[in-house]
């Protein structure tokens, strides 16, 4: 299947695919309106609330899911009550609290936890979804604040969130705790113009596997959202996903539910992409566990009882 530029508008999933099913639109078994991904009784708290994914992919998905609060973060109190608004016309019974804050504010952030707990209790779910793409030019082009913006948003955003959220939670949860981390696909290869980008993902992706090794009764997951047409595709550098944006907010925001959902720790520490069957990955949990996939690796070789130093 090719659209009017020749491309498959598959050939993204089918590249970046670890499951022979693929997905672009939710489907039975991420269905956030499922029994089994029930989220009463829990508290999930949404950085980057205000637009995009945080508003019609995570603010919607958990509110269907019945969640027993939901915290919105963004910068635009004006935006962030456009998708409380959402959230309310999705899930009346689902009580909504906005806070205008940067994620880059660290005081501000705390205070916001401050008063998410004063309002629904200790947190149960965090999704850093909050993000930012400054610079889109080659590294000789490139204007280094523009460059170190996108870092400060997405690299250190996401560190003064999910610390905020860890000394709410304790470093060791009894009750069910989820980390959700925004990544990219960019932050596997090497897109021209989006080094920025792709290398602040790659460490929200490696963040993700330190929250894994430090914290380990907490599932810590790296979702890819695959490739969504939001306010992003628009811009220059990446105008050529436009042809290739197939995949929907509502299949984005059902997969983090799913994640949220019931034992997912044979994830935790992982990269796991949108596209993918979850059935599939259901039943290579063990393989997936044993054989340490979908983590960051050095794909040269590993050392062993054969190698000699000289």
């Amino acid at each position: 299947m090719a659209d009017n530029k020749g491309l498959d508008p598959h050939m993204i999933p089918k590249l970046n695919a670890f499951t022979k099913k693929l997905h672009r639109d939710v489907y039975p078994a991420v269905d956030p309106n499922r029994p089994e991904h029930s989220q009463a009784g829990k508290v999930v708290v949404i950085t980057g609330a205000s637009r995009g994914l945080g508003r019609f992919s995570f603010a919607v998905s958990f509110a269907r899911a019945g969640a027993k609060g939901i915290a919105l973060l963004g910068r635009s109190a004006e935006d962030l009550a456009e998708t409380e608004k959402l959230v309310g016309e999705t899930n009346p019974e689902t009580p909504v609290h906005s806070i205008a804050v940067s994620v880059t504010d660290a005081a501000g952030v705390e205070k916001a936890f401050d008063e998410i707990v004063e309002r629904f209790g200790v947190p149960h779910v965090l999704v850093n979804n909050a993000g930012a793409m400054a610079s889109a030019d080659t590294i000789f082009d490139s204007d280094i604040e523009s460059w170190w913006e996108t870092q400060e948003v997405n690299v250190k955003g996401t560190l003064i969130a999910t610390k905020a959220f860890l000394r709410k939670v304790g470093p060791a949860p009894s009750a069910p705790t989820t980390i959700i981390n925004l990544t990219s696909g960019a932050s596997i290869g090497a897109i021209p113009r989006l080094s920025s980008y792709s290398i602040s993902k790659m460490v929200n992706t490696k963040l993700t596997q330190y929250l894994q090794v430090e914290h380990p009764t907490i599932t810590s997951v790296c979702i890819d959202p695959g490739v969504v047409e939001t306010s992003w595709t628009d811009k220059e550098a990446l105008a050529f996903l436009l042809p290739l944006g197939r995949d929907t907010f509502e299949l984005v925001g059902a997969v983090g539910v799913w994640v949220a959902s019931g034992d997912k720790s044979f994830l935790s520490g992982r990269y796991l992409s949108i596209n993918w069957d979850v059935e599939e990955l259901e039943a290579r949990k063990e393989e997936i566990v044993e054989k340490d996939l979908l983590t960051l690796f050095h794909r040269g070789g590993f050392g062993g009882p054969d190698r000699v130093v000289v």
